[in-house]
């Protein structure tokens, strides 16, 4: 990533609205996942127990692996990113689902990374505190395999366990509050190793 920037002016990052954005989380969660490395193990549990538990999932688990491990999506998101192919069009639309799974009890968390790498547009988990990794498509269901099976490669190999492929219709009323409940009620229920499909299609 550093060699990436290194390459571009100041000016045609700062012209670019989602590489600043993404920079910047980079830098945040880095520093903190560092801050975990370099501190004693008693107050690396205070520091944890300040996040929730998806957030320490994130890094405790999946950041780091991102961190190790080369990235098969890296070269391909770099390039949409600084031609501005990434629009974050469904930002609003997920913000309102972590809003929903938040007022009945769960924890969320979204992230550029995640979005980008690991084909996640948010990670939650209810009352058991299991995480769970959430994406979400409007597009039908006969024109959604080829991204099901792209989410299911992506999860397996960043060996996430648990997934929820929310397929839906963007005009079934609350549609924001009905992906919310659906996302918060298979955080607590599916298994372990399982990844789920649903549509909320009326």
């Amino acid at each position: 990533m550093s060699r990436w920037i290194a390459q571009k002016k100041p000016g045609q990052l700062v012209s670019k609205k989602h590489v600043m954005l993404l920079l910047k989380e980079l830098i945040d969660d880095a520093t903190f996942w560092l801050d975990i490395q370099l501190i004693p193990q008693e107050d690396k549990e205070a520091l944890l127990s300040s996040v929730t538990p998806i957030e320490r999932y994130w890094y405790e688990y999946l950041f780091p692996l991102w961190i190790n491990e080369p990235d098969p999506k890296k070269d391909t998101w770099k390039k949409e990113l600084m031609a501005g192919k990434f629009q974050g069009n469904d930002t609003l639309l997920v913000e309102k689902i972590c809003d929903a799974i938040e007022s009945l009890g769960g924890n969320t968390f979204h992230c550029y990374i995640a979005d980008l790498s690991m084909a996640t547009d948010l990670l939650t988990s209810g009352i058991t505190n299991l995480p769970l990794c959430v994406q979400i498509t409007s597009i039908r269901d006969t024109l959604s395999e080829s991204k099901q099976q792209n989410w299911l490669d992506t999860l397996q190999h960043w060996r996430i366990d648990r997934g929820l492929f929310v397929n839906y219709n963007p005009t079934v009323p609350q549609i924001e509050s009905r992906i919310g409940l659906e996302a918060f009620r298979c955080s607590d229920q599916i298994s372990k190793k399982c990844y789920c499909k649903i549509d909320i299609d009326r």
